[in-house]
């Protein structure tokens, strides 16, 4: 079994998903620093839907606060974590600065933005099994890191292109939680491009714990570890 689709299995079984309801794979917020300074948080959200028999869709939101900037963002994946549809909403001072939206069929990405100086719409053709990455925004990594060491291609929105990632995983490592100390998974992911490199903890079921941007001096902690699963 794909390594993406067992992870996401077992966040679904060991959540008690019963049939035909909503499962809340994991919620929770992430204190956003930059040089040791807080900057910011991430509220987010992640569910699964029912859509038929035995499969589901994935939803999730998040909600990026950083300064007088605020990002709300919408992503729908299929049941292995391809995306299918995705939009943004930024705010700045209260007042709307973009509202993005992008919606997947087949092999192609349709994408249309509204800013105050006008609209504008691009497509892009997605390699097989490119999944989605966006600046700025944390909880969409874990569908990367589920994939486990190797290399895939993901758009991002906010710069209008395909890249590929690299994915090492690095071992076995302790991440500090509200004084808790939590066993953890780390991975590098790296853009092949760019070199633009982000350190990634997840637990042992693949949720995220922190998430490290050494070249923006920026690093992100969940506030609380992650609930137990049988609760």
């Amino acid at each position: 079994m794909h390594r993406l689709h067992l992870a996401l299995v077992v966040l679904a079984l060991a959540a008690r998903s019963a049939a035909g309801q909503v499962t809340v794979v994991d919620e929770g917020s992430f204190t956003v620093s930059r040089g040791g300074d807080r900057i910011g948080r991430e509220d987010f959200s992640i569910r699964h839907v029912p859509t038929t028999p035995g499969a589901f869709e994935t939803l999730t939101r998040g909600l990026v606060v950083l300064g007088a900037q605020r990002l709300t963002v919408d992503f729908s994946a299929d049941s292995i974590g391809l995306p299918a549809r995705f939009q943004s909403k930024t705010m700045v001072d209260g007042r709307t600065g973009e509202t993005y939206r992008a919606e997947v069929t087949g092999r192609r990405y349709s994408a249309r933005a509204l800013r105050p100086s006008g609209e504008s719409a691009r497509e892009i053709r997605l390699p097989d099994g490119a999944l989605l990455v966006e600046d700025g925004v944390l909880h969409i990594l874990q569908f990367v890191v589920a994939r486990g060491a190797g290399t895939v291609a993901a758009v991002v929105p906010a710069r209008g292109v395909v890249l590929t990632l690299t994915i090492e995983a690095a071992g076995a490592d302790r991440v500090s939680i509200a004084l808790q100390s939590i066993d953890a998974r780390k991975f590098i992911v790296r853009e092949r491009t760019t070199g633009l490199v982000r350190e990634v903890w997840t637990d042992s079921v693949g949720r995220l714990l922190k998430v490290a941007i050494p070249a923006e001096h920026l690093v992100a902690v969940r506030d609380e570890a992650p609930q137990p699963l049988n609760r």
